[in-house]
């Protein structure tokens, strides 16, 4: 099977707002604007990923604690929601752009080999990035009426990216531990309780290192 990538921290925009803490709806993992992510579709969604990365993950005496994915899959799944909502708004779409498709048609290749029931969930995070992209480009050809490059499509569409967000919010969970970080998305320990032992605080680094994750139990760690 060819590599394909850990989701960890998700760059794509170039600014991105929270709004405050407020009181999220019982099994929400994101609200974005009137859209809501829950955590059972975050958390399906990281075990497939693991599911699929593993081989890979064991070839490469590579481990990561479930957290890491259920942070980076909560974020790249709040962009592919920001970038919907945006899309909808404009009358656009990202998907029937040649450089999506032609991302697309790679990716499926490169995952032939992973099981076809975990498909679906390695390509919903590993083609965010180039459809967030795509949406922004197609939105950024509008608001610029057609005048341009691609990059001043994307860059004007990012713009519009970030104008959604702040008038919308995007609000997570704080057990996931995403906020934003020198305009990206970063993992950050958000929560109101705190990792009291060693064990637990393996589970909540920025960057996993694959020692001391081994030092988690089997549940909570892709990878051996």
């Amino acid at each position: 099977m060819r590599k394909f990538h850990v989701p960890g921290v998700v760059a794509v925009l170039a600014a991105l707002t929270l709004t405050g803490c407020g009181a999220l709806q019982p099994g929400t993992a994101v609200e974005v604007g009137e859209e809501r992510i829950s955590l059972d579709q975050v958390d399906e969604i990281a075990a497939d990923f693991c599911a699929a990365l593993e081989p890979q993950l064991e070839g490469e005496a590579q481990t990561f604690p479930h957290s890491f994915f259920r942070s980076g899959i909560a974020g790249t799944l709040a962009l592919r929601s920001v970038a919907d909502q945006l899309a909808e708004d404009y009358g656009v779409t990202g998907e029937d752009s040649d450089q999506y498709l032609e991302t697309v048609a790679g990716l499926r290749q490169q995952i032939a080999s992973v099981p076809e029931d975990l498909r679906d969930s390695v390509l919903e995070v590993q083609t965010a990035p180039p459809y967030v992209e795509a949406v922004q480009a197609a939105v950024g050809e509008v608001v610029l009426d057609g005048r341009g490059e691609y990059a001043d499509f994307v860059a004007a569409g990012t713009d519009e990216f970030e104008t959604w967000i702040a008038e919308n919010g995007v609000e997570f969970d704080p057990v996931l531990g995403t906020r934003t970080k020198d305009g990206g998305l970063t993992a950050e320990d958000g929560s109101v309780s705190f990792a009291v032992s060693e064990m637990a605080k393996n589970g909540q680094v920025e960057e996993p290192n694959s020692v001391t994750a081994r030092l988690l139990p089997a549940t909570q760690r892709c990878g051996r």
